[in-house]
């Protein structure tokens, strides 16, 4: 991933900082969840601009939420490229999205009942 900060995006300290993450998710989303499809297929993804290889970040702290909540229900019953699909884009695409906009909404801090980010707050995680 690269450590050049997006020059899409406001200065991480600006009050509309995560308003301007959510409004570009939102109009990048399509095209990042087709390329992270390729990565799920093992086949050679197109180049990430550095805002999408950002927002893939996102993504994968989510992803990381739901294994986390999901581990704790039992073994998932899908094969793992199945598994990464669901993770990074169809429950991104229901639910994470959602929550990346409410993230906004609370300017930036993190949900009260994960403070820390290591408490799933997910509620209808389920491995299928």
């Amino acid at each position: 991933m690269p450590a050049i900060f997006p020059s899409e995006l406001p200065s991480e300290t600006s009050p509309d900082f995560w308003f301007v993450v959510a409004k570009l998710e939102m109009s990048t989303r399509d095209m990042l969840s087709a390329k992270i499809r390729l990565l799920v297929t093992n086949k050679e993804p197109p180049n990430m601009t550095i805002l999408e290889a950002w927002l893939y970040r996102r993504r994968v702290e989510w992803a990381g939420q739901l294994v986390l909540a999901g581990v704790q229900k039992g073994e998932p019953q899908m094969s793992l490229p199945q598994l990464l699909e669901w993770l990074l884009i169809s429950s991104w695409e229901t639910d994470g999205c959602i929550g990346l906009w409410n993230h906004a909404e609370r300017g930036g801090t993190p949900h009260p009942e994960n403070p820390d980010g290591l408490t799933p707050i997910l509620t209808k995680i389920a491995f299928i």
